[in-house]
């Protein structure tokens, strides 16, 4: 005779299992057996250690051993040899793999059999352990029964248990997952009386009883589907459950055999069957539920995996087969969305709203996506990051499909192809453009508002009555110790100063950069209050700016601190060449009597500027908030402006932005 691999074949069983599964398979090989079902009996008797446990709140013991108890036609010389095969074929039809048995050695160090079956005319006795070496069936001892009345049956003695912390301690734990296990042999109302009891009588609970109108697990539809593969139809049965006690989410389950294979969220689906859902009692309570739904198939019997945690057909849909787990799941739940319609559409409204109420508070420029994404797909209680996700990723595929599409067009006219229409779909995809754009630009414009809010506050003295420092301005505009290659285009507000500096060569705040001169600044930076920039390429030609800050309102300048002093004198050293580009990869190119140099001072007027202007030869500002000038020795055009015109520019260039919007 062959040998086999036992321990192989139990170590290589998928994780899947649980202590659970040698169980139900006892449970469902007791069903079989039992051949007149109102008159069959299945008792599941849990064996305890005999010490409290202070972890359970019923201070359960721990399970040490369980016995499954029926009354079926026994272990008779048919059974035997079936059992002592592998892969056997016996119970084919009812779903048997010839598997099963494997199953107990996984949690069960021992197992035992002793059962009772009739042979021509007499009552026998078999007994015999599970094999863990390479017999399947050892220690058997067969003896004939004297007793003319003998009752048939089985009993199957787990002991042993193996991962004893992994089992529930508490009978009412363990019943409720075996009924949800097998709740499909429950729909048959010829299914034996199951019992779970405690050893000592203490405790005992009959699983049937948790299916009914009145119970835990009531039935509440019953449902036909259809489905083809290779031009065959088949039939699916989908039985629906409301589950009170279960703390789970809804789910969707097939089953194999009357077996539970696989199970899916249901909220998978249906975003909306995350929650429990609850209904009115007739006393006026509320009362929670999740949903079951079991599908039954003889298709699904006949393409489960051996270890029956799988089917042999594709999970996800595809061009190559036409039934996949995912397409029963998605019938299921389109059913199950509709039966459950009302608390659905109410859960679904009140996301809608939630969504609408995040634009329109938090997010005003995402109005134009709202109508982009799919609201059944985001889940109920969405976060903020949850919903921006959405947000963001709707604007990218807009923008996808706009560039694609412009894309075509130019392609069709180069080719002279599609030209008499042509100009209509210019207009759509500026439209398709426009409206891409907006929530940028909303969020921009708004993000614009509050910095000048900012801005204007800092004008003001603190609380002390002190106004604030250089470097809150300094911040506000650019951070300091940063380059551009370091702070984003969305992390400084250079358009306070003039909307051209955004598109700078090069920014850089308080970082020295010519390898001679470190204490400096360098192209494009802010340095003791001050920053440069540069426009366009580094040639002779591309203009340089200086801008330098003073403190607001201050109103004392010693004459060695005389600001025009000091951006001539970085002029002079860049149009001496002393600065190099970033990272010195080449000098700065100059040219003393070419290159223009632009040259800012942001402070507040005071009687000392006001004289260091006139000395200069400055001409005051039409509105008196400032002066402005020609210095020819450098080649440079100077203007100093107050706090007061810095901010009230921008918020004349911004204006019509801001009144647009309603947010003036």
């Amino acid at each position: 005779m062959s040998k086999i691999n036992i321990e192989g074949i139990v170590r290589d069983i998928k994780e899947r299992s649980t202590y659970l599964s040698p169980i139900i398979e006892a449970i469902c090989n007791s069903i079989d057996a039992i051949k007149n079902g109102s008159t069959g009996k299945i008792e599941i008797i849990v064996k305890r250690d005999g010490q409290q446990s202070f972890v359970d709140a019923n201070n359960n013991g721990s399970i040490i051993a369980i016995d499954v108890i029926d009354n079926g036609r026994g272990f008779d010389q048919e059974n035997r040899d079936s059992f002592d095969t592998f892969r056997s074929g016996l119970k084919y039809k009812q779903g048997g793999k010839g598997f099963g048995r494997f199953m107990y050695l996984k949690y069960f160090g021992k197992v035992e059999v002793e059962s009772i079956y009739k042979e021509v005319d007499e009552f026998k006795k078999r007994t015999f352990s599970f094999g863990h070496g390479s017999e399947i069936i050892e220690n058997e001892h067969i003896e004939t029964l004297t007793e003319n009345e003998v009752q048939t049956g089985t009993i199957l003695h787990l002991s042993s248990v193996r991962n004893a912390s992994n089992i529930d301690k508490g009978l009412e734990v363990i019943a409720r997952k075996l009924v949800e296990r097998l709740i499909v042999f429950f729909i048959n109302p010829d299914t034996p009386q199951i019992v779970l009891r405690e050893e000592d009588g203490s405790n005992s609970i009959i699983l049937n009883k948790y299916i009914s109108p009145n119970s835990s697990i009531v039935q509440i539809a019953h449902e036909k589907i259809k489905e083809c593969s290779n031009n065959c139809s088949y039939d699916f049965d989908l039985y629906i459950f409301k589950t009170y006690f279960s703390n789970l989410a809804s789910k969707i389950i097939l089953t194999a055999n009357n077996r539970e294979v696989t199970e899916t969220f249901l909220h998978n689906y249906v975003p909306e069957f995350k929650e429990t859902l609850n209904e009115i009692t007739d006393d006026k309570k509320q009362k929670n539920y999740t949903v079951s739904a079991y599908v039954v198939s003889d298709y699904l019997d006949e393409h489960v995996s051996v270890e029956r945690d799988s089917f042999n057909f594709p999970k996800e849909s595809n061009l190559f087969e036409d039934i996949s787990q995912n397409k029963i799941e998605k019938r299921v739940a389109s059913i199950l969305k509709e039966l459950f319609s009302d608390s659905i559409n109410s859960r679904f409204e009140k996301k809608k709203k939630e969504i609408e109420n995040y634009v329109t508070e938090k997010a005003p420029w995402h109005k134009t996506l709202l109508s982009e994404i799919n609201i059944e797909d985001i889940p109920v209680n969405f976060s903020e990051e949850e919903i921006e996700t959405k947000f963001q990723k709707a604007k990218f595929e807009k923008e996808r499909q706009t560039t694609l599409a412009i894309r075509n067009i130019v392609k069709a006219q180069n080719e002279k192809e599609g030209y008499e229409n042509f100009e209509e779909q210019v207009e759509e995809i500026l439209k398709s453009v426009t409206d891409s754009s907006k929530n940028d630009l909303v969020h921009y414009v708004c993000t614009r508002k509050k910095i000048l809010d900012l801005f204007d506050n800092l004008r003001k003295r603190t609380e002390s009555g002190r106004p604030h420092l250089e470097k809150e301005i300094h911040n506000l505009i650019f951070p300091m110790i940063n380059d551009d290659r370091t702070v984003s285009y969305n992390d400084h507000n250079l358009w306070l100063l003039d909307e051209r500096l955004v598109f700078s060569k090069y920014i850089a705040s308080d970082k020295t950069i010519s390898k001679d001169d470190t204490k400096e600044p360098d192209l494009a930076i802010f340095y003791n209050e001050k920053m440069f920039y540069r426009n366009g390429d580094n040639v002779i030609t591309s203009p340089i700016t200086i801008y330098e800050f003073k403190r607001p309102k201050r109103d004392k300048y010693p004459d060695d601190e005389n600001p025009i002093h000091q951006v001539c004198r970085y002029a002079q050293k860049i149009l001496n060449g002393k600065y190099e580009m970033p990272d010195g990869l080449e000098p700065v190119c100059v040219d003393k009597f070419r290159t223009p140099v632009y040259l800012y001072i942001v402070c507040d007027k005071c009687k000392k500027i006001d004289e260091f202007a006139s000395l200069s030869g400055l001409t005051v500002s039409p509105d008196n908030e400032g002066y402005f000038g020609y210095i020819k020795a450098y080649n440079a055009y100077i203007e100093i402006i107050s706090y007061k015109k810095l901010i009230e520019d921008a918020k004349m260039r911004n204006k019509i932005f801001f009144h647009k919007l309603g947010i003036e």
